[in-house]
């Protein structure tokens, strides 16, 4: 057994997980891909939040192929749904959580209830006032990518998931990459000693732009292998830290936590959503990234991905 595998193994059984999937890969070339507990390298699980960078991908694509836009153009023309005193945010906001959009709107949705496009912007609308003025913080927001979702769908008058899957999980080859359909398989939570089914959520509300996708860790590596090729330069963007109206840096780039380490630097971000615990760690001076999938909620997916990374 591999030390990759080793501490993935141990990993699985001290976390009491019933499924892991991990990828460790160099420079876009695959080391080392395994399944744990019920899972295979292939087995597909809810990405949460992991998933919010392929949002902004997919954002950055449509502006560079006219298709939106721009990331500075205020969205309250495009969404007039969205109260006049949120004028001036921009896609950047959004995907930077910049914004200052509340969480009380969003919040207030029944998770477990239906809604159309129409009534989940009016929603997130009824939150109240920004919490800051766009551009001057950083605050995470599910909001906010919420709305870059519909925004992508109301200017593009399709889907956001159906443009991600042509422009790019097709054109790279990400087979089990999609939104999260009804029926996909579920994460798990824990009940004191037990694990118990993470709570249902309802279809409409389980395929917004904040974490919507499903997904395996091999095509976490393809799409790792594309980010270190020719292709990646469409969307390098995403790994530039955004700069706050004071011309401060806000350590966030486009969808990715961005850090300076004694390693270099690095890229990152997870997720927690319904049953799973994700992450995806780039170490970028160093080529060297990992991609962790659990379905059980609070296990702790960003710390093992960076252990894996130290034993290539």
């Amino acid at each position: 057994m591999s030390s990759s595998d080793q501490v993935a193994a141990d990993w699985q059984r001290d976390h009491e997980v019933p499924a892991l999937s991990v990828a460790v890969l160099r420079h876009g070339v695959l080391l080392h891909a395994a399944g744990y507990g019920s899972a295979s390298a292939e087995s597909a699980y809810q990405t949460a939040s992991l998933g919010k960078h392929f949002t902004a991908a997919l954002a950055l694509l449509l502006c560079a192929s006219g298709e939106l836009p721009g990331l500075d153009v205020s969205l309250t023309h495009i969404l007039p749904e969205l109260p006049p005193h949120w004028n001036g945010i921009t896609l950047r906001h959004l995907l930077s959580h910049t914004a200052g959009i509340p969480a009380a709107g969003y919040d207030s949705l029944d998770f477990s209830a239906d809604y159309t496009d129409a009534e989940i912007t009016r929603a997130i609308a009824s939150g109240g006032p920004l919490r800051f003025t766009p551009g001057t913080r950083w605050e995470y927001s599910n909001a906010g990518y919420v709305v870059a979702g519909l925004v992508i769908g109301r200017v593009t008058g399709a889907f956001y998931g159906d443009l991600m899957r042509d422009r790019i999980f097709v054109p790279l080859g990400m087979t089990s990459a999609g939104v999260t359909p009804a029926g996909a398989s579920p994460g798990y939570c824990r009940d004191g000693a037990s694990l118990i089914p993470a709570p249902f959520v309802s279809p409409t509300l389980n395929r917004l732009a904040d974490g919507g996708l499903t997904l395996s860790v091999l095509d976490l590596a393809r799409w790792e292998a594309a980010m270190c090729g020719e292709w990646g330069h469409r969307v390098s963007e995403m790994f530039e830290e955004t700069r706050l109206n004071s011309g401060l840096g806000c350590s966030y780039g486009l969808g990715w936590s961005l850090r300076a380490t004694p390693r270099g630097r690095v890229a990152e971000h997870d997720g927690g959503w319904q049953g799973f615990s994700t992450a995806m760690v780039r170490y970028l001076d160093e080529g060297l990234s990992a991609a962790v999938l659990a379905n059980v909620e609070d296990a702790d997916a960003p710390g093992l991905a960076h252990a894996l990374t130290t034993l290539t």
